[in-house]
């Protein structure tokens, strides 16, 4: 395999400049192989194609067996393929035998996650459990330590306007700039809120929806005032027969409304993209 900026092959002379000091900066995938060693071919090209695809978040390092067999015994290598992960100069994982991509993968995104990620992933588990105040807090102190950081920022606006303290959730977006990643979301949690709040209560306009199924803006409000309570699935569901029975009805605003939802569920929610999908289906 031909060495690419991120696949180098080491030999006892590079191992302290290529893997220890560069483990400062970035972690090191070590690969132990051998050309000839059918476990090795296989693992190779899944290794180099993570590396393709991580973007320098990492660097393979090669360890040829059959020509570096000092480095072999002083790092234990038992059998083939075997893969250490060395970071900030210490090695954090040891992997020997047959490795499934998936598990990989699971590895390299804990271990190339940045600090941000690292927070948002620790929220995403306190939103899981119910526990909201503690995701503020969080969210909070990570701000007061990077008190730039705009995108998280605009994700306390979001949880401060889930918890109904939209003045505060108001006040710190009108300092952020209107790039700022999140910053939309925020603002249409507090539009469908605002929105809800002089609309008539939701069982009334459950009722109205079921009395007379084609009242397009008793549905309209009556989905505004599911997403105003986290009810995504039900509001959508609503957003979508508008669709089917209107397509044009308020200037096409159940397909926008839609799109708001997906905005606020995020990236990558399974929600969203099953419900953009048979969007996409019913507009073509």
């Amino acid at each position: 395999m031909n060495a690419t900026p991120d696949i180098v092959e080491i030999s006892i002379q590079n191992f302290q400049t290529e893997v220890v000091d560069k483990s400062k900066q970035v972690p090191i995938l070590l690969e132990f192989y051998a050309d000839e060693a059918e476990p090795s071919r296989q693992l190779a090209p899944v290794l180099a194609q993570l590396s393709r695809e991580y973007g320098g978040k990492f660097v393979l390092a090669r360890v040829n067996i059959r020509e570096n067999s000092q480095l072999v015994q002083q790092l234990g290598v038992r059998t083939l393929p075997t893969v250490k992960v060395i970071f900030q100069g210490q090695m954090v994982q040891n992997l020997e035998g047959p490795q499934q991509e998936a598990q990989l993968r699971a590895m390299l995104d804990q271990l190339t996650m940045s600090p941000i990620e690292m927070i948002r992933q620790e929220i995403d588990g306190l939103l899981a459990s119910g526990d909201r105040a503690s995701a503020i807090s969080l969210l909070q102190q990570a701000i007061a330590e990077e008190p730039k950081n705009y995108a998280l920022q605009a994700e306390l606006c979001d949880l401060l306007v889930m918890e109904d303290r939209i003045d505060e959730a108001k006040q710190i977006l009108s300092g952020l700039p209107e790039s700022t990643e999140g910053i939309e979301r925020a603002k249409n949690r507090i539009e469908f809120i605002e929105r809800a709040r002089n609309l008539p209560p939701l069982a009334e306009l459950a009722s109205r929806v079921e009395s007379n199924p084609d009242d397009l803006q008793a549905r309209l409000d009556y989905a505004v005032r599911l997403v105003a309570g986290d009810r995504m699935e039900e509001a959508l569901e609503a957003l979508l027969t508008i669709l089917k029975k209107d397509r044009n009805f308020g200037d096409d605003i159940a397909r926008t409304t839609m799109i708001q939802v997906f905005d606020l569920l995020g990236k990558g929610n399974e929600l969203a993209t099953a419900y953009r999908r048979k969007m996409f289906t019913f507009l073509h």
